[in-house]
């Protein structure tokens, strides 16, 4: 873990120093609040710890510019003892806690540990994975009860790898979590780590628990690490005090992959026996001397789609003798007798190779004709799982209902559900509810718990927050409360997915995408006919699309430049798979505005690391131009396109829309008065309320000067300002905001709201109804 500490005191630094990292934390020293604030700027820190009293920028001031800027690091401030202004003010500009001087080391050490666990994964404070503990508050590892000696780095990295189980890190992302400027390695000593690491490990019985994820880096093999001296197979991650354990709810990725492959295998074998039939075919005519044109070609087609696909199978062997079939029958003029005699040995090689695949995955599972469970109840109540079935079979979804905690672990051994409803209090035993709700949490993809729970205190609410629940409701309940509660949960679920859509005429190719994909968040839609794809593109609005080069009717090239002409699409990654190497097919894919490729067959890390790339770039490029970088909301540009699309639907529904702004009339004197960060800080606290409160869908946008606008379907102006306003206005007058000079100060808080159709049929004319409406205030 990388902390930066700011202190210009050289003591305290070199005692807070050497206390940070005799806990083996990576510590980066600035000496006055301008130099943190460049440290933060420029690189990723897990935690800033800093003083409040800094030359040049102080700490409270720091604060409020990192957070203004969009840092949301723990920020852990020190202070005086006397000065509980300064505690107030921290807290106000954003510090997640603090510490008072004289520091006690012991409980700073306690205080960085908690603000590392927050986030948005739950953090447990003692790693536990089969017969490996870690814990860091002794900094002791041990396996099967004896302690292993690692060295402070080694230390750091398994640390790193059991915090973040299912992640895969790159060189350059440990070198980013666990080194410092003063003491930036090579990536090569990075591999030595995990090198000395893997033996320590491998000594006392932890055999192959960190993986090489090729052309991705390294993660924890949790398959490996729960089988190795554990005949349970268990991975836990609990409390000091608890000693439940759970046993791994889901095959690995790995396994989830090579499994539904086997299936593919077995599924499409027909679709193989038919390709390689008609390269026999071209043999038997080749051998006669009767090849016609239009077989050659077919056969030519065959190849390529062999070559592309065999290799996904872990036949790079088949991939290669295809690739060469297809570049002797591709080449122009009559084929040699040489030539001819090569294609006929290599198309027997591929049969006999193609066969020997078919004997050894004759005894995989065929893929099931009827749909797994997507929703899971785990609860006792009977009649409860009978009326969330009748409500849920109208949409042709069902509900999987067992009514015991064991049962449920077994189950989810081979399932991965939507979403899981617990019953957490009359299900076995409540810390072993929550042990499996972390194990959901953490899960990949992640699966959201609705729990049910017969008490409402707060500590309960705080303690199913941590374990991961994504909701709560109190027992007893209706078939109705958990079936809305349970819809709101998927929908938000559903809008954080990543959406992939796929276009090849190929539909083994499209059959393999999936399990490479889905086991890691992605949705994918599957499209085997190209003339469809605008269509399917408009309806399905993928983050990503994926084309495949040759197609029959319509290539990938012509629907990317097709794609790139649209404005609506024209900022849409796309990923090209190719089975041609050759530099004019790459070409032609940046030519016609491509983004990345991949050459087939298929390498699943590789696919998912370049589809990463993009997606990150994209949401990179996608927030600085549709969000304000002060508020987070959508910027007066996407708002109004928002906007617009939503009086478009109220006018085809004959509907009403009701169009609020509100405005901070004393924001350029706060600024004048106070200074910019202060003007910052009210603009992003009212964010923080404004999305609180209108998180139905409702449109939300930052349109400068002061200027919030909320759009809203379906109300008329007077429900509005009766039923949504009042709670708003209120927190917003009752808002009361510290200056970076100590004065304390509240916002004065205008608005109007205006309606669709009676004051106005389109954006600028019900903002101009409302701008006077303003004014009169």
């Amino acid at each position: 873990m990388r902390i930066l500490l700011i202190e210009d005191d050289e003591v305290l630094a070199s005692v807070l120093l050497q206390s940070l990292t005799q806990q083996h934390y990576a510590v980066e020293i600035a000496q006055d609040g301008q130099i943190g604030w460049e440290y933060a700027q420029g690189t990723n820190y897990d935690l800033i710890l800093t003083d409040v009293g800094l030359p040049k920028l102080d700490g409270i001031t720091l604060c409020q510019r990192l957070r203004s800027s969009g840092c949301s690091t723990p920020i852990l401030l020190i202070t005086a003892k006397d000065e509980t202004s300064d505690r107030i003010r921290g807290l106000d500009a954003g510090a997640d806690d603090y510490l008072i001087k004289p520091l006690n080391l012991g409980e700073l050490q306690a205080r960085v540990r908690a603000l590392l666990r927050r986030g948005d994964t739950p953090r447990p404070p003692v790693l536990e994975v089969g017969a490996l503990r870690l814990d860091p508050s002794t900094c002791e590892v041990t396996y099967n009860n004896q302690v292993l000696d690692l060295t402070p780095k080694e230390y750091s990295l398994l640390e790193l790898l059991l915090r973040n189980p299912l992640r895969v890190f790159s060189r350059g992302d440990i070198i980013e979590h666990l080194w410092t400027f003063d003491d930036p390695p090579q990536e090569e000593t990075v591999k030595s780590h995990i090198n000395w690491l893997r033996h320590k490990l491998k000594v006392v019985g932890a055999i192959d628990w960190i993986e090489n994820v090729y052309g991705l880096g390294y993660r924890l093999n949790s398959q490996k690490a729960t089988s190795c001296g554990n005949s349970e197979k268990k991975i836990t991650q609990k409390n000091p005090d608890q000693n439940s354990s759970i046993p791994d709810t889901s095959p690995s990725v790995e396994q989830q992959f090579k499994q539904a492959m086997g299936e593919l295998w077995n599924q499409y074998q027909g679709l193989m026996t038919q390709r390689m039939e008609v390269l026999q075919q071209a043999a038997t005519e080749l051998s006669s001397g009767t090849l016609t044109i239009e077989l050659r070609k077919s056969a030519g087609r065959e190849a390529h789609k062999l070559a592309g696909v065999l290799g996904m199978f872990e036949q790079e062997t088949g991939t290669q003798i295809a690739r060469e079939i297809e570049q002797i029958l591709d080449k122009d003029g009559e084929l040699l007798p040489a030539q001819k005699r090569q294609i006929i040995s290599l198309i027997q090689e591929l049969g006999n190779l193609l066969n020997l695949m078919k004997v050894v995955n004759q005894t995989a599972t065929s893929i099931g004709e009827e749909m797994s469970p997507k929703l899971l109840l785990i609860d006792h109540d009977l009649q409860l799982g009978s009326q969330l079935q009748q409500l849920a079979s109208s949409i042709e979804m069902r509900w999987q209902q067992i009514t015991t905690l064991e049962g449920a672990k077994n189950f989810l051994q081979t399932t991965s559900p939507d979403l899981v409803v617990l019953n957490v209090d009359e299900i076995g035993q409540r810390e072993e509810s929550l042990a499996l709700m972390l194990d959901l949490a953490t899960h990949t993809p992640p699966v959201p718990v609705l729990a049910l729970a017969v008490t409402d205190q707060l500590v309960d609410r705080v303690t199913l927050a941590q374990s991961g629940a994504r909701g709560f409701l109190l027992k007893p309940v209706t078939a109705n409360q958990v079936w809305e509660t349970t819809s709101q949960i998927l929908q938000l679920t559903r809008a954080l997915t990543v959406n992939v859509l796929v276009v090849d005429d190929d539909p083994l190719i499209l059959a393999a995408l999936g399990p490479m994909l889905e086991p890691w968040g992605m949705r994918m839609t599957a499209l085997d006919d190209p003339l469809r794809f605008w269509e399917v593109l408009q309806s399905t609005a993928p983050d990503l699309l994926i084309l495949d080069v040759e197609m029959p009717q319509i290539s990938g090239i012509e629907l990317c430049q097709a794609v790139r002409t649209d404005p609506q699409w024209q900022e849409l990654p796309i990923v090209f798979l190719t089975a041609h190497r050759e530099m004019e097919t790459v070409q032609q894919v940046f030519a016609a505005g491509g983004d990345d490729y991949v050459v087939k067959p298929v390498v699943g890390a590789e696919l998912l690391a370049r589809i990463t790339h993009r997606l990150e770039r994209s949401r990179l490029l996608q927030s600085l131009s549709t969000k304000d970088p002060l508020t987070g909301l959508a910027n007066q540009l996407q708002s109004s396109r928002d906007l617009q699309h939503l009086i478009a639907q109220a006018e085809k529904n004959q509907q009403s829309v009701c169009l609020m702004i509100l405005n901070i009339s004393d924001l350029r004197q706060i600024n004048i008065q106070y200074g910019h960060e202060a003007g910052n800080q009210v603009l992003q606290r009212w964010s923080r309320l404004f999305q609180s409160v209108f998180c139905s869908g409702e449109i939300l946008g930052y349109w400068g000067n002061g200027e919030f606008v909320v759009g809203v379907s379906g109300l008329t102006d007077t429900d509005v300002v009766k039923h949504r306003l009042s709670d708003i206005l209120t927190k917003l007058r009752q808002q009361v905001f510290t200056a970076p000079n100590g004065d304390r100060f509240q916002v004065t808080c205008n608005f109007a709201v205006v309606e669709y159709p009676n004051d106005g049929l389109n954006i600028q004319s019900l903002y101009q109804v409302a701008n006077s409406m303003l004014k009169q205030n």
